[in-house]
């Protein structure tokens, strides 16, 4: 049985990241930024969560932090509210219409925005006690 946080990153790495990367690849025979992005978070999301490591965690709160922040951003930018400084430091990483290569268009602000607060919500969710009980006897216990 798949958990909630498997689930959300296969279905990030297969529809955002290979569905799309097929769409832009079909289209302009070469991977975009935003497609690349999703391809390669999505396919950590899901390494990182086969393997049953201490990273996924750390990996879910770096990752949403990342997405939810240049989804708040992007949807900021559709408002006319602009919080990103043009500026010669900054030119190399942020321009008009993208953060690292991540579209501040709507519809990408939007789904960022969900994919960052969903990964959040999975690194910030408490772990659940284990099924296990452990009963001591009364001998063990003198």
């Amino acid at each position: 049985m798949l958990s909630q946080r498997s689930s959300h990153y296969w279905l990030w790495f297969l529809l955002f990241g290979v569905v799309s990367s097929i769409v832009v690849w079909t289209q302009h025979h070469a991977l975009d930024s935003e497609s690349t992005w999703l391809l390669v978070t999505g396919f950590l999301g899901v390494l990182l969560g086969g393997m049953r490591g201490r990273l996924a965690r750390p990996y879910d709160l770096v990752v949403g932090l990342l997405f939810v922040s240049i989804g708040v951003l992007g949807v900021l930018h559709n408002f006319g509210v602009n919080l990103v400084a043009q500026n010669a430091t900054a030119a190399s990483a942020i321009d008009q219409s993208f953060i690292l290569g991540l579209s501040l268009a709507l519809p990408f602000a939007l789904i960022h925005l969900l994919l960052g607060l969903t990964s959040l919500n999975n690194g910030l969710r408490t772990r659940a006690a284990t099924q296990a009980v452990t009963v001591q006897t009364a001998n063990a216990a003198a």
